[in-house]
């Protein structure tokens, strides 16, 4: 079964800035899985049937033509003995600073978009999401580390396990990552959240 991808989306004021950024993403990361997939000793055509993705999705990814969604770059990760975070995180800087107005925005599920707080590799991921109304992430999901998840604007749901948790704004859960979560936005409203893992997944 193939998985639906989407291209990388980039928000900010200039338009050249922005296409450079967007370019600068897609060639480090394509290089990232490359480099990761050899390394693992495996062909584009195993890494596709391990993932559900097209070989030829997966060459353009690592040819940096295009940037997989959130959910299938974990899959890539998952299936490359690595992390998203560590295929992403292209810097070692000490300080990375991540303006509310530019960056690179990814589809964390249909409807709901993430900006990556920090780019640079280390022991946690923050990121934000803004969801649309009605919009849930698009499975749950279990990994090792703890979590937490603090609501910027609106309200969510959060499951962790066979509890749900209906967070509003400055509200926040914390829980072991190991049971299996997931979120959702049940309003008639967007939402904004924060979710911080570590270690990052």
């Amino acid at each position: 079964m193939l998985v639906r991808d989407v291209a990388v989306q980039v928000t900010g004021h200039d338009e050249i800035d922005r296409g450079t950024e967007a370019t600068d993403l897609a060639v480090s990361l394509g290089l990232a899985i490359r480099t990761a997939r050899k390394a693992s000793r495996l062909t584009l055509s195993e890494l596709a049937r391990r993932t559900g993705l097209s070989q030829s999705f997966l060459s353009q990814a690592e040819n940096g033509h295009t940037v997989p969604s959130v959910l299938n770059l974990h899959a890539i990760a998952r299936a490359l003995g690595t992390t998203a975070h560590e295929l992403l995180s292209h810097t070692e800087d000490e300080v990375t600073l991540s303006r509310v107005d530019a960056g690179v925005v990814f589809e964390a599920s249909p409807g709901a978009t993430m900006r990556r707080c920090a780019r640079r590799g280390g022991a946690m991921a923050a990121n934000e999401i803004t969801a649309g109304p009605g919009v849930a992430a698009e499975s749950a999901t279990e990994h090792p580390g703890e979590e937490f998840v603090y609501v910027l604007e609106g309200s969510l749901d959060v499951e962790v396990g066979a509890a749900t948790y209906r967070l509003g704004a400055g509200d926040v859960v914390y829980y072991s990552a190991t049971v299996r979560h997931r979120w959702f936005n049940s309003a008639d409203v967007p939402c904004r959240f924060l979710i911080t893992s570590t270690p990052p997944f």
